[in-house]
């Protein structure tokens, strides 16, 4: 019994310890950062059903980061961003190729929790996880069809028959790395809703983003 007790000592010390190096409830120097953001999107649609997923489009992402420091390792992100969120599809057989690709922006507001590491006075490494918010703003769907004369045209991206549904919303996640307030990261965003506004589709939408930043 003694040797059980002192063996949950010595694991309750470690975990203190442990707790203790990578965690720094203290206050934050700073309550509020603002950063820019620019970077890359690569982005499709996944199917909710049977059909098959689009290919990936490349996109960008731009915009402001607001942090909100509530201590040393733990943030509230947030901002507002404009995203080119994409796919596209071919198909081509004997008698031609259909091209079809879609551009669409969006205003995006993250809300994320972010776990901060203090990796030196310089530099920092944050892991983010929380809800995005994306509104429709405008886009184009192309259709180049060899089949047929006069067969390419162009829609709305959020056309109110074969278009997206404006209001999309999802789960991010990501990491990044500070230094001397140039800020770098990779993150995940996987939509929730489906955002097909034809019946007989259900698509969800997807994004792989890499990020180039300063924190003022």
């Amino acid at each position: 019994m003694k040797k059980i007790v002192l063996m949950l000592i010595v694991l309750c010390y470690s975990a203190t310890g442990y707790a203790q190096q990578y965690w720094d409830g203290s206050r934050a120097d700073k309550l509020v950062t603002l950063g820019v953001r620019a970077g890359l999107n690569i982005s499709k649609k996944y199917a909710m059903d049977d059909q098959a997923d689009q290919d990936f489009a490349l996109g960008y992402r731009i915009g402001l980061a607001l942090d909100l420091n509530l201590a040393h390792s733990f943030s509230v992100n947030t901002g507002v961003l404009f995203e080119q969120k994409g796919w596209k599809h071919d198909y081509s057989d004997s008698r031609g190729k259909i091209e079809t690709s879609d551009k669409a922006t969006y205003l995006v507001v993250p809300l994320q929790g972010s776990y901060r590491v203090e990796l030196s006075d310089k530099a920092q490494f944050q892991l983010n996880l929380g809800p995005y918010f994306a509104f429709g703003m405008g886009g184009k769907t192309e259709t180049t069809n060899s089949f047929q004369a006069g067969g390419n045209y162009e829609v709305d991206s959020f056309d109110e028959n074969v278009g997206r549904k404006k209001f999309d919303a999802g789960i991010a996640v990501g990491a990044a790395i500070t230094y001397s307030g140039i800020y770098v990261g990779i993150g995940y965003d996987r939509g929730l809703i489906n955002t097909s506004q034809a019946g007989i589709d259900k698509f969800q939408n997807g994004s792989i983003h890499l990020t180039l930043g300063y924190n003022l």
